[in-house]
């Protein structure tokens, strides 16, 4: 049922508001208060590699959070209006109804909750550092993964290969390269460990 009074739906706009107000107080992702991520620096990866929560505020120099960006928006007098807010929480159900019962004309209300990252350090080397450790981690399973599956598929082959040598030999190329990136991988891994012990812990 579309809502046509100005009042009614200035309304929507003011629920919507005292949920997002309330969020700010409760649920925010970044709290920069005395004992709550205070003196990091925050970055938001809209596009996560991985999201999963990583080091203690305020123990380590390097903490990964995963947090929602939720976004509201309604059309007030013409004018489209955008409440957003990053929590740490889940999506919000109550919001999603408000924006489901309002979405005509004139309200056109929209709700959005969307993953992020958030990434919290407490220098300019720790960031470094904790990037590189996560797109090593992120490439790393990339990398394995089609390795496995490379050496998978060579094996298949030599067994339903007929006796053929040079479908055999090809697949047992692959077999010794895919090996050998593995190799490589885990040698790289070694190095970053040996340079910093705590590359794969934070």
């Amino acid at each position: 049922m579309f809502l046509l009074s100005t009042s009614v739906y200035a309304d929507v706009g003011t629920e919507a508001t005292d949920k997002f107000i309330k969020t700010l107080s409760e649920d925010t992702c970044i709290k920069p208060v005395k004992g709550q991520d205070e003196g990091y620096i925050v970055t938001f990866v809209e596009e996560p590699l991985n999201n999963e929560k990583k080091g203690e505020v305020p123990n380590d120099n390097f903490v990964q959070r995963p947090c929602y960006r939720q976004t509201f928006q309604y059309t007030l007098d013409g004018k489209r209006q955008t409440l957003s807010e990053i929590t740490r929480s889940t999506c919000y159900t109550s919001l999603q109804e408000l924006a489901d019962a309002n979405k005509g004309a004139p309200t056109k209300a929209a709700y959005s909750c969307k993953s992020v990252q958030a990434i919290l350090s407490r220098g300019g080397t720790s960031m470094l550092y904790g990037y590189i450790g996560m797109i090593y981690t992120w490439g790393a399973s990339i990398v394995g993964i089609i390795a496995v599956l490379i050496i998978v598929i060579s094996g298949i082959q030599i067994s339903a290969g007929g006796g053929d040598p040079e479908a055999i030999n090809s697949a047992k190329k692959r077999i010794i390269q895919s090996l050998s990136g593995i190799a490589v991988l885990f040698l790289s891994g070694l190095i970053l460990y040996t340079i910093n012990p705590d590359f794969f812990v934070r």
